[in-house]
């Protein structure tokens, strides 16, 4: 590189002076200054990868209706195969992929306001390929695998047990969490 801005610098002088006054020194010297500043310019090479995750989507189709069922002695039952009460959930996903549903079965849902009552909760889901409630099975409490449906869904029904024998009047507040991921 320091040859060419001697040889750069040489062929300014000659054409300061007058001695080649040629287009093609002008040329030379406009490449050779083009060369240089390349030369100096850092070369940087970035390598960018990417992997491409599955999406799986959870769309709340209905909650769980919990002021229409009647009470059967201190329970409130809502079966998620049989009952219209039943929270219904759809899953997007890969068709014919398999997911892995968890969630937590059992709750003590304490009185907000003086914590005086408890109602305690038992959660079931159940699930099937199409939107039909009464084909869909029982799914394992806590955690279970589930095959998504040929277009790409699998519905999900929630049911419950609330046990209100321990319950005072109040307000009760929970939040049911659900997780899944391929597997």
């Amino acid at each position: 590189m320091k040859n060419g801005v001697k040889l750069l610098i040489v062929l300014f002088r000659i054409l300061i002076c007058g001695l080649i006054k040629s287009n093609i020194v002008l040329v030379i010297i406009f490449i050779l200054v083009s060369g240089s500043i390349r030369a100096q310019t850092p070369s940087y090479s970035i390598e960018v990868s990417a992997v491409v995750v599955e999406n799986l989507r959870l769309i709340t189709v209905r909650d769980l209706d919990l002021y229409s069922p009647s009470v059967q002695g201190s329970v409130i039952i809502v079966n998620p195969i049989t009952s219209t009460y039943a929270g219904l959930f759809k899953i997007q996903g890969s068709p014919n992929r398999t997911i892995r549903i968890n969630y937590t079965p059992r709750e003590s849902i304490i009185e907000q306001n003086e914590g005086l009552g408890v109602v305690q909760a038992l959660y079931s889901m159940s699930a099937a390929g199409e939107d039909i409630q009464s084909g869909s099975f029982l799914l394992t409490q806590g955690s279970a695998d589930v095959t998504i449906g040929a277009l790409g869904e699998v519905f999900i029904w929630l049911g419950a047990e609330f046990d209100i024998s321990q319950a005072a009047q109040g307000n009760y507040l929970s939040q049911f969490v659900l997780e899944f991921e391929y597997i």
